[in-house]
């Protein structure tokens, strides 16, 4: 059944001149006979959709062993028909839905990557309209949402001026390393970037300032018998993560929900081959994350100098790499960034397809996903959503089943929108 245009999402449309003035979204153009054609065809596969979901959650991504998961989405990709369909040397997929001319081209990017090592149980519990599942959310449902976005264009024999690019990216949870690949070396120059990456209850047009570290201590080491008073990697370690925790952060940012920002977490440790011995090498990693580059380059210089520290007090040997580090200096200011049509469409389809009752969708200077990539190069990027996801990267994830197909509906107009204008 065609979605009828309700009149609070009239009001919420017409109530925000930014909107008005600078996004591609009007709600006539679900009025035309083959986006409602496109529409409709999503309900008519609401249970299929699920179950596939499902199946997908179910295969396993761990980053850096995507493989599986892409051979289906190429596989798919040559069902829709799509051209110049690539699998690259590091296994992103992406494939092309041609316009007819004259319009931008857009890529739709969704990471076929979970933070969830081989050998977790990935099956999936239902419990009415919740489905349980590590990586049931991120970001195998917008994964899911994307596939099917397609597909219900082809449904309705959408046509688009511009060119809509699939893109499923790897390595997205190990630095945003397959997107990166993919737009350096893929040979596409986008003119517009959209993560489909967040919850369906958030718009995001900016980038988090993320950094990354892996910092080593090491040591000759020794027999466990002669270790006491002996200089100690795992010793370092410790006193070095415990005084990198005592780092005095700025205040909280307001407005992020249930995000910390700026924040510093240690997520890995490890070193040592054997119980009975001081560890030749002992290690871990830093995740240090800000909303501007100023306050994220004070940390950056603290938590490093403060590693460094620890291990000349400790009499050990330091060395350190980065894992992560973006360059946005090429960034857009965050006012054209904001106020770029494709973020106020993104903001308005969003807004139209939002579960009822739920609060008005604001866009926010944030980002930790591949749209960072595309916003250090200065290309029109926004994350977007579609399913209501909670608690991502635990093995207690969960998400709304219902919430997909409204979602996937928000991507079709989103799509025609942006590649019509």
């Amino acid at each position: 059944m065609l979605t009828r245009i309700p009149v609070a999402a009239l009001l919420l449309l017409a109530a925000s001149p930014l909107c008005a003035q600078n996004g591609w979204f009007q709600p006539s153009l679900l009025g035309k006979p083959e986006v409602r054609k496109a529409l409709q065809s999503v309900d008519d596969r609401g249970a299929g959709i699920v179950e596939e979901w499902i199946r997908l959650v179910e295969t396993p991504a761990p980053s850096g062993k995507e493989q599986a998961r892409a051979k289906y989405i190429q596989t798919e990709m040559e069902k829709l028909g799509l051209s110049e369909i690539r699998t690259d040397n590091i296994f992103n997929v992406s494939g092309v839905r041609k316009g007819n001319g004259g319009g931008p081209t857009v890529v739709f990017a969704a990471h076929m990557d979970t933070v969830f090592p081989e050998g977790t149980d990935l099956k999936v519990k239902r419990e009415g309209d919740i489905l349980r599942a590590p990586g049931i959310g991120d970001d195998t449902s917008n994964l899911m949402a994307t596939l099917e976005m397609f597909r219900a264009l082809n449904r309705g024999d959408v046509k688009t001026k511009g060119d809509l690019i699939f893109l499923a990216s790897v390595q997205e949870e190990l630095g945003l390393l397959g997107a990166k690949h993919w737009l350096e070396t893929s040979g596409y120059k986008p003119d517009m970037f959209v993560a489909i990456d967040v919850s369906s209850t958030e718009v995001w047009y900016g980038a988090l300032r993320i950094d990354q570290f892996k910092f080593f201590y090491t040591s000759p080491g020794a027999h466990t018998l002669e270790s006491r008073g002996a200089p100690s990697p795992a010793k370092a370690v410790a006193k070095a993560i415990n005084a990198l925790y005592e780092i005095p952060l700025p205040p909280i940012a307001e407005g992020f929900g249930t995000f910390k920002l700026p924040t510093l977490n240690v997520g890995m440790l490890g070193g040592g081959t054997v119980v009975n011995a001081i560890p030749r090498e002992a290690w871990f990693t830093v995740d240090l994350r800000s909303l501007d580059g100023a306050t994220q380059d004070r940390l950056e210089s603290t938590v490093v100098s403060t590693a460094r520290r620890v291990a000349e007090q400790e009499g050990v040997g330091f060395r350190m790499e980065r894992k992560m580090g973006i360059d946005y200096s090429k960034a857009l200011p965050q006012k054209e960034r904001l106020n770029h049509p494709l973020v106020q469409t993104a903001l308005a389809t969003s807004n139209y397809f939002r579960k009822p009752g739920t609060s008005e969708i604001a866009a926010q200077d944030a980002g930790a996903n591949d749209s960072n990539i595309a916003v250090s190069m200065a290309i029109p990027a926004v994350a977007v959503g579609a399913v209501v996801e909670h608690m991502p990267h635990r093995l207690e994830e969960y998400a709304e089943a219902s919430s997909i197909a409204p979602g996937i509906k928000s991507l079709i107009a989103l799509a025609v929108a942006l590649t019509s204008h």
